[in-house]
């Protein structure tokens, strides 16, 4: 044996005396697990004092992380996460809906932590309160005893602050159906920050006053986590009653990326309480300013509810969706700015905007459809406020009559420029007459030229297959040709007289007639269940179009469900698609060749079920005009030559 030299003894020291030191340091310097006071994460036993003790002894020595591991908490009354403390668990992606007993049935359901003190007190003392520095982080929270009622149980808030706080943080959070979820509004809570918070608020989501310095959120989801029933009365509940987002005093609020489904207001902009000296009662309300980037407040009659907004800075919402309207009331007198925004209906929407109040409303780069469904007249955006800038908007529509924009008298003035107004720029104006009322540059169009008269023919059969070969569709009449008899689809022209006979297994030959479809005094998609009833079927449907020249046309086209198309024999469209396809006007573009005197048209749609078996179609020449169509020759009244309307007729 060897004796160990004098280096290579001093070295081995140094190595077992490192490793002592190491082994007793503590792994991380303020990060502590709740396993280790005591916590146990069975859904069972109640943890409430393991949390408290940790977070207490984690602030005591500074500040830190408490980490929650995977697990469900029984909490039976509320925790204080102190100064400079996060709660921390294991949530990475939002829970999604349904019995949440079951789901989180799971070997690994994540941190969950299980809420039930407050029933019946929506006053009480909250779920979780915050402090200055203080974050929860990575958390579930469910209560077990909610109920899918209309009304439900009212708890306090989930999480709020309960003093004047700083930069408190919510990272990460589901709050599977709170009642109340988040109060950064009672009491001032400057800085705020919330990341990724996703909850189904049964009564208010999101509270936010007296924010002095600038708070942010981002990446906020309000939608039913826990009732994903469409006809629960709790849906009920929240759209008569539900507010995601309540907004009063706060300095420049940044809102991105924020989503609500399903309430009675999306955003509510209100003139906020503020506290007094002795922090007992307010003594005065004031509004807020903030800037909204890419929010958007889904199927809610009225998505964003400005009662209040600060005069000297207001509120701009930008690339923001909403469905349906927004009102601006009385009280207001701040700017309130909309900037590239989109706008389309619930059912029974009246009008988009409904202007109120002393402040400017403006409207730039926006988008409105689907206005005005009771037909009532009223306009998309009904104006009675002080001042309105309405620029570079565009009002789809495709109805005459459909008013855009309503003056009333309480407008002193107005720009309405460079806007889009299909069939007609239609401005009410009943602003008084010392009122500074600008309107130019707004551009209507020429009315859509839909073909409303044809020769129809059907229903043919369309089963499904049980097995689809290469070159086959899944619905067998899309491939089918029914007019074999008149020479093929792409030779046969029909005429008021002819007929098909249709063979049926089992029974006698059906004999199918051309009708009459005549819509020349509407302006409505031809509806092929109207003429043929509902089911899996085809149908046929037949026009001649005159052209004076022989040219390239251009064709828009739109049908449901697949359809084919046919000019002068040469089939110029076709599209398949197992979900159907699309009949809004233009949905399908394409160029077809004529020649001088009549072309005949004939169109193929199979019907795949569902609510929809129409189609739409317009024809313009090159310059274009739309073009004249007639459903036999002898209506023909242009001048074409003799040699042309002769061919036509072979």
């Amino acid at each position: 044996m060897k004796v160990m030299t004098g280096t290579v003894l001093t070295l081995l020291l140094i190595a077992l005396k490192s490793q002592y030191v190491v082994a007793q340091q503590p792994e991380l310097r303020g990060i502590v697990d709740v396993h280790a006071f005591g916590a146990v994460g069975d859904g069972i036993a109640d943890d409430t004092a393991s949390f408290q003790r940790a977070m207490d002894e984690v602030a005591k020595a500074g500040g830190g992380i408490v980490r929650v591991p995977s697990g469900k908490y029984l909490i039976k009354s509320h925790l204080n996460i102190p100064e400079d403390v996060t709660l921390q668990g294991v949530w990475r992606a939002p829970q999604r809906g349904g019995d949440i007993a079951l789901e989180f049935g799971r070997q690994n359901p994540g941190t969950l932590l299980l809420a039930v003190e407050g029933k019946g007190e929506p006053e009480g003392v909250p779920f979780i309160r915050l402090n200055s520095g203080s974050t929860i982080e990575g958390i579930t929270i469910y209560y077990p005893e909610q109920v899918k009622t209309n009304p439900p149980l009212d708890y306090p808030w989930t999480i709020a602050t309960r003093s004047a706080a700083d930069n408190c943080s919510i990272i990460n959070v589901t709050i599977i159906n709170p009642y109340r979820a988040v109060d950064f509004g009672t009491y001032p809570t400057g800085r705020h920050y919330i990341r990724g918070l996703y909850a189904d608020a049964l009564r208010t989501g999101l509270y936010i006053n007296q924010c002095y310095d600038v708070g942010r959120v981002e990446d906020v989801h309000f939608w039913p986590f826990f009732d994903l029933s469409p006809e629960s009365p709790l849906w009920t509940y929240k759209r008569e009653h539900g507010v995601a987002f309540v907004i009063g005093r706060t300095d420049g609020e940044m809102m991105n990326n924020c989503f609500s489904f399903g309430y009675s207001v999306g955003m509510h902009f209100i003139a906020g309480p503020i506290l007094s000296a002795t922090r007992q009662e307010p003594d005065r309300y004031e509004p807020g300013a903030g800037m909204f980037t890419n929010c958007y407040m889904d199927v809610t009659p009225c998505a964003v509810r400005v009662d209040a907004a600060m005069p000297n800075a207001g509120l701009s919402f930008v690339n923001c969706s909403f469905m349906s309207g927004i009102h601006v009331s009385h009280q207001n007198t701040g700017p309130v700015k909309f900037t590239g925004c989109g706008f389309w209906a619930l059912r029974g929407l009246d009008s988009h905007a409904k202007l109120e109040g002393r402040g400017t409303v403006i409207f730039d780069s926006c988008h409105f459809s689907n206005w005005d469904q009771g037909r009532t007249g009223a306009p998309c955006i009904n104006a009675n406020n002080r001042r309105l800038i309405v620029t570079a908007c565009d009002f789809d529509t495709t109805r005459e009559g459909h008013v855009k924009v309503s003056l009333g008298p309480q407008i002193r003035s107005a720009v309405i420029m460079s806007n889009s107004m299909p069939r007609g720029v239609l401005i009410d104006n009943k602003a008084p007459k010392y009122a500074d009322i600008q309107i130019a540059l707004n551009s209507s169009e020429p009315k859509p030229s839909f073909v409303n008269r044809w020769l129809l023919l059907g229903p043919f059969p369309n089963p499904k297959r049980e097995k689809v070969t290469e070159g086959e569709h899944e619905r067998a009449g899309y491939d089918e040709d029914f007019l074999e008899s008149l020479g093929g689809e792409s030779a046969a022209q029909l005429t008021r007289e002819t007929e098909v006979q249709l063979k049926q297994a089992g029974s006698d030959a059906k004999v199918l007639k051309t009708r009459v479809y005549d819509g020349s005094d509407q302006d409505n998609p031809v509806n092929l269940r109207r003429f043929f009833g509902q089911g899996d079927a085809v149908a046929y449907a037949f026009t001649y179009l005159v052209s004076e020249k022989a040219q390239e046309v251009s064709i828009e086209f739109g049908s449901n469900d697949c359809a084919k198309v046919w000019v002068n024999g040469e089939k110029v469209h076709e599209y398949w698609s197992v979900l159907g396809a699309d009949s809004r006007p233009g949905a399908y573009r394409f160029r077809a060749s004529v020649k001088e005197g009549l072309n005949p048209i004939l169109i193929k749609v199979e019907d795949a079920g569902g609510r929809l078996w129409e189609f739409r179609f317009e024809v313009y020449d090159e310059g274009g005009y739309p073009m004249k169509t007639i459903l036999s020759p002898e209506e023909n009244v242009l001048p074409v030559s003799d040699e042309a309307q002769g061919q036509s007729k072979g």
